[in-house]
């Protein structure tokens, strides 16, 4: 009986851990597409990517540049410029999935910006 309760115990941790951890590594966004080119604003991607881009590991961006929004199509990606600790870096945000008018995008670091 008594390794039953461990076991399940652990299992519990586990799974807690599990969840956590999805949480905390998922650096998706949502935002609402509008207009008549049924986009998400460039302002509002340039936000939601200084917003939820930082992880624990990570320092937020100070600020993000995106040449336009981004459509609500599947993998439709942008290419945005944010300054992490004063150095500029390329971020790819790509949309993952739509549904209706709810876009979900995420983000990845491509290094070092262009110009440096």
């Amino acid at each position: 009986m008594k390794r039953i309760v461990i076991a399940l115990a652990a299992a519990a941790v586990l799974a807690t851990v599990a969840v956590v951890g999805w949480n905390v590594m998922n650096n998706e966004s949502v935002a609402t597409a509008s207009g008549k080119n049924h986009t998400v604003p460039r302002d509002e991607v340039e936000q939601k990517t200084a917003d939820d881009f930082a992880r624990p590991w990570e320092d937020a961006p100070e600020d993000v540049e995106c040449p336009r929004g981004l459509r609500a199509k599947q993998h439709d990606s942008v290419e945005c410029e944010a300054t992490v600790d004063g150095e500029r870096k390329t971020l790819l945000v790509s949309v993952v999935e739509v549904n209706g008018d709810e876009v979900r995008f995420d983000y990845s670091g491509l290094g070092a910006s262009k110009g440096e």
